[in-house]
């Protein structure tokens, strides 16, 4: 077992990248390949802006419910729910396993029979996680790139990476929410669960909190809406709506570290 825990976890990882990697380079190019049919159907732009509020709130992107333009069909199709949940479940599932995995398949004391610290530990399993995202990240960059390109999708390569960046950074998040609660409990169950139900809650609040007025501030306070509300796809990343998120998850990772060198292992 290498004394490295950074490339131990990313070499136990490497079929799931594998995975995941083809995974999303078949869905976005069958949800692309879509477009040219629909390329210039203004009606069908007519028919969706008539939906109800509500649900033009959870399939807008940026705010923008556009199908007549490559960025409006990228948006409602891929960035507003598709690409987002798909890197959630990667990086919940790879934050789960962190700490909380490898105590529950009883590998953790192997581990930690290296000379390496539990703080370490801790911080190369989230740099695995960063590893990790920046792989997924990169493989929805290319697969975009090649596939818009073939059906002449007016979008730039520079706000393609910015919205895959923008995906990979919430994603990050969430999976360190998992890495804090195995860290501090040691269930992978507990730490999936709590992760999922902090990433359906914030959708939520993104969604509901522009059309109820009271739930205003919570939208605002919803990772998703420092994700989405530049749209990145046409703007880039801003630094007001990135920072929040990095933060949190470096808050978040800390908090790991203190929890896991303060808790009796089982």
């Amino acid at each position: 077992m290498p004394r490295n825990v950074l490339t131990r976890t990313l070499r136990d990882a490497y079929r799931g990248i594998v995975y995941w990697s083809v995974g999303i380079i078949l869905l976005v190019a069958a949800i692309v390949s879509v477009y040219p049919s629909i390329r210039g159907n203004g009606s069908l732009t007519k028919l969706v802006q008539s939906y109800p509020g509500a649900l033009k709130a959870f399939i807008g992107f940026g705010g923008v419910v556009d199908y007549s333009s490559g960025i409006g069909y990228l948006g409602i199709e891929l960035f507003s729910l598709t690409l987002p949940l798909a890197l959630i479940v990667a990086a919940v599932g790879a934050g789960a396993r962190a700490i909380a995995g490898e105590e529950e398949q009883a590998t953790l004391d192997l581990l930690l029979a290296n000379p390496v610290s539990r703080w370490r530990l801790v911080l190369e399993k989230a740099v695995a996680l960063v590893v990790l995202l920046v792989l997924l990240s990169l493989v929805v960059f290319s697969a975009l790139a090649v596939s818009t390109a073939a059906a002449g999708m007016k979008v730039t390569l520079a706000h393609l990476a910015a919205a895959s960046a923008a995906t990979g950074l919430l994603a990050l998040l969430y999976g360190a929410i998992a890495i804090a609660v195995g860290a501090a409990s040691g269930r992978r169950v507990l730490a999936i669960a709590v992760a999922a139900a902090a990433a359906a809650a914030a959708y939520l609040a993104n969604a509901l909190g522009s059309l109820v007025s009271a739930l205003a501030p919570l939208r605002q306070a919803s990772p998703f809406y420092q994700y989405s509300v530049v749209d990145p796809l046409r703007h880039g990343l801003t630094f007001a709506h990135t920072t929040p998120l990095a933060v949190a998850a470096a808050l978040l990772i800390a908090v790991a570290v203190v929890a896991f060198s303060r808790r009796d292992l089982a």
